[in-house]
């Protein structure tokens, strides 16, 4: 998932933060759940995992938040939670002390009045060395409410080493969303906020702006080639789209307009399914994805002149999107040509 280098990409799939109700997860086969002191409403909740395998739960780890005397045992399935816990920003420490394998993490995690904060903590392997930093993509992001953003994510180690699959810790501040472990955030409320990577000593922020449900975001929209032969051919149709309410794949199409004639509607596919975030529950719909179509052109009809001229086709494609509240974006037209033929050359004089 990460490159080897330090400063690829890859879209990183990891952690999660939610704000949620207060009381699900457990300590201690369901019950290790810590009271915290009178007046205290906030709650950490959350699974402990490895950090080279987010699948791989830690059960008997110590999930300690510093400066309230509060902690608690992660279960059997890595769950845990810490009720009665004050509001306020904490650092919270992870130690796994009967484990032979993995270390300990560490995160700065809000904790706000009346909910409950999920965190997965991603544990380092003892024979890791420490991370000196994590490198973030994107840093600034805004998003449409109930939209989804994946991150991309390198934690690296001495010497530039990019570490191979180990995923940080991840938390969502100003109760914006909440991030899967799978490294996806989703926007839940208008606002701004951060989201935060942690591992070990390493940290890094990015910024993100939710804002109310907007049209489809049309990021771009191309035609290759855009000059065809007499002979006409296929041209390759492609554009990326990012909508927070979702949209149906039989609902982006375009609309090509060739010179002279009636509008032609042609469907498209999306082209990066690996990658295209798709919509919660419902199939053939996306938040954000590549779409792509190829179109056979005619040859070029137009009739020559008597000097044996032909007049190029001149065609117009626009890009269509409506979500599924009904909100609707048209690209601004692109323009492809068939070109015509040239006049043959003339006879050498006698």
């Amino acid at each position: 998932m990460h490159r080897t280098r330090a400063l690829g990409w890859l879209t990183g799939l990891i952690v999660a933060v939610a704000i949620i109700t207060a009381g699900c997860g457990g300590g201690n086969d369901g019950g290790g759940v810590i009271p915290g002191p009178a007046g205290g409403t906030a709650a950490l909740t959350g699974k402990v995992v490895g950090a080279d395998n987010v699948a791989t739960v830690i059960a008997n780890a110590v999930v300690t938040v510093q400066g309230t005397g509060r902690s608690a045992n992660s279960d059997g399935a890595g769950n845990f939670t810490i009720a009665g816990l004050p509001s306020g920003t904490f650092t919270v420490l992870v130690t796994t002390p009967q484990s032979e394998e993995y270390g300990t993490a560490t995160a700065r995690v809000p904790l706000t009045d009346n909910q409950a904060t999920t965190v997965s903590f991603a544990v380092l392997p003892l024979a890791l060395a420490q991370p000196e930093q994590i490198l973030l993509d994107p840093i600034n992001a805004t998003l449409d409410l109930n939209g989804r953003l994946a991150y991309r994510v390198q934690v690296v180690g001495p010497d530039n080493q990019a570490y191979e699959g180990i995923e940080p810790t991840w938390v969502v501040g100003g109760g914006i969303g909440q991030i899967t472990p799978a490294g996806i955030f989703t926007a839940q409320t208008v606002g701004s906020g951060q989201v935060n990577a942690f591992a070990g000593n390493a940290e890094r922020t990015a910024t993100v702006v939710v804002v109310a449900p907007r049209a489809p975001q049309i990021a771009s929209f191309r035609v290759n080639p855009q000059t065809l032969p007499a002979s006409g051919g296929q041209v390759f149709i492609s554009a990326a789209v990012k909508d927070g309410d979702g949209m149906r794949v039989q609902d982006v199409t375009v609309q090509i307009l060739p010179a002279g004639g009636e509008p032609i509607e042609v469907a498209m596919a999306v082209t990066n399914p690996g990658s295209a975030i798709a919509c919660a529950g419902q199939p053939n719909c996306y938040i954000d994805a590549s779409f792509g179509v190829n179109y056979l052109v005619p040859p070029n009809d137009n009739t020559p002149t008597p000097e044996g001229l032909q007049a190029e086709e001149v065609y117009s494609v626009s890009l269509l999107v409506r979500d599924l509240s009904g909100m609707t974006s048209q690209s601004e037209f692109v323009e492809f040509v068939v070109q015509g033929i040239d006049p043959p050359p003339a006879l050498p004089g006698i």
